[in-house]
């Protein structure tokens, strides 16, 4: 929830929101968690490796033009082998620092389903050059990501959905056409 705290509230008011949950720091992924963990009243979970991005004066300019609110620190660090339960659904917390130092990855073994945040996207991956990034540990990540199964759908933290094989196969950050400059 970066910019827009107002509509996802209007979303999620039918629902019974029990937490919100970060794959990482940044103020596109965090900047109304503050609003809306005073609305929702629930807790906030992150790895506690990111805590330093949450604080808004690292980017003040892009913090206003998210119209971010300052975000708390998270009420519960979350880490790999980590399970969050939610109703039905279990979700196993994979750490995927590289993008961020605690970027994690949700992933459902039973409906297939990662939930990748800014790690792994359609066609691409996350930045390594923003404060905390680290390019041989998006690397190592990625390398542990693509042993999921490979028709596992994965939601990525901006654009479309995709599929650990479609990324095996295509991703250039994956083939290696393409090869970050860490």
């Amino acid at each position: 929830p970066g910019a827009e705290g107002d509509r996802i509230l209007k979303e999620v008011e039918s629902l019974n929101v029990k937490a919100i949950i970060a794959t990482h720091g940044h103020l596109d992924h965090v900047g109304q968690v503050g609003f809306l963990k005073e609305k929702l009243k629930v807790p906030f979970y992150m790895n506690q490796k990111d805590e330093f991005l949450i604080n808004n004066d690292i980017f003040p300019g892009f913090a206003f033009m998210l119209k971010a609110t300052k975000c708390p620190p998270p009420d519960y660090s979350i880490k790999e082998g980590d399970v969050l339960k939610f109703g039905t659904l279990e979700f196993s917390v994979i750490d995927t620092p590289g993008h961020t130092p605690g970027s994690v990855c949700f992933y459902n073994q039973k409906e297939k389903m990662l939930i990748s945040g800014d790690t792994l996207f359609a066609g691409s991956v996350g930045r390594v050059d923003l404060p905390g990034g680290n390019g041989q540990d998006m690397d190592k990540s990625l390398k542990k990501l693509m042993e999921l199964p490979e028709d596992t759908v994965v939601y990525p933290g901006h654009g479309g959905k995709t599929t650990i094989g479609r990324e095996k196969r295509t991703n250039p950050f994956i083939t290696g056409v393409f090869r970050l400059k860490w």
